[in-house]
């Protein structure tokens, strides 16, 4: 009896450990997926803030033009031109910076996506593996119980058949046993 309780209770602990593992790899997903998305959204913050450099680029040199027109300054001349090249080159160093950010937080991102992942697939593995070794501990512990009640059986059946001839009433019989 005590065998079979412990054989069902193996059996019940791998379903379950499977359920958790399962549980395990779900979560793993969820968590990659949104990892992914809030990648995906800073992505396009790093493209908002590039466009918003170019935009503030062709304010400034509109600006700048403007400025030159009502000085009589020829904008394509001097330090018209000089002050809008110089705008052109850190507005471009700038974007460079911001699109070297991105690359970067694409990479940290896809990182941070495949370590979820493995860190699911490994406790997953692990829930597993424990259970397996629970299972078979409980049926070794089964066993080891079936054996011994084995033993004591026959122990038992033995005092009881001495018993029984210690009480029997030939006596024949108890002469022989003695």
């Amino acid at each position: 009896m005590q065998q079979a309780g412990y054989a069902a209770q193996s059996v019940e602990d791998l379903r379950l450990s499977g359920l958790r593992a399962d549980k395990y790899n779900e979560y793993a997903e969820i968590n990659a997926r949104r990892t992914a998305l809030a990648n995906d959204f800073q992505q396009i913050n790093y493209k908002v803030a590039a466009l918003k450099q170019f935009e503030n680029l062709r304010q400034t040199n509109a600006t700048a033009r403007a400025r030159a027109a009502a000085n009589g300054v020829r904008h394509q001349e001097g330090s018209a031109l000089t002050g809008r090249k110089q705008n052109v080159a850190n507005t471009f160093r700038d974007v460079g910076l911001i699109d070297l950010s991105a690359l970067a937080a694409r990479v940290t991102g896809f990182e941070d996506v495949v370590n979820i992942l493995k860190a699911g697939a490994d406790s997953a593995f692990y829930e597993r593996e424990a259970a397996l070794s629970n299972a078979r501990t409980a049926l070794t512990a089964g066993t080891y119980a079936s054996r011994g009640a084995g033993l004591m059986a026959g122990v038992q059946l033995a005092e009881g058949t001495l018993k029984f001839a210690q009480t029997f009433p030939f006596e024949g019989i108890k002469k022989a046993m003695t």
